[in-house]
């Protein structure tokens, strides 16, 4: 299993960190930072980026305001 958000989602080998984002209906783009165990993992690699069974990804918004 590998907890996006809270949320469990099944584990597949070779999957990727997009893999898991688009199996549970999230995404992210340039205003979300993604942190996989607590990592922050840039924006290029989630195509890239394999998880191992038991990961962890949280994904956060960019706020600004003034």
């Amino acid at each position: 299993m590998i907890t996006i958000n809270r949320r469990e989602i099944n584990f597949e080998n070779g999957m990727t960190v997009a893999n898991a984002l688009r199996a549970a209906g999230e995404s992210a783009d340039a205003m979300t930072v993604v942190l996989v165990d607590g990592i922050v993992l840039p924006c290029g690699k989630l195509h890239k980026e394999l998880l191992a069974d038991g990961a962890h990804i949280d994904l956060l918004p960019i706020i600004s305001g003034g």
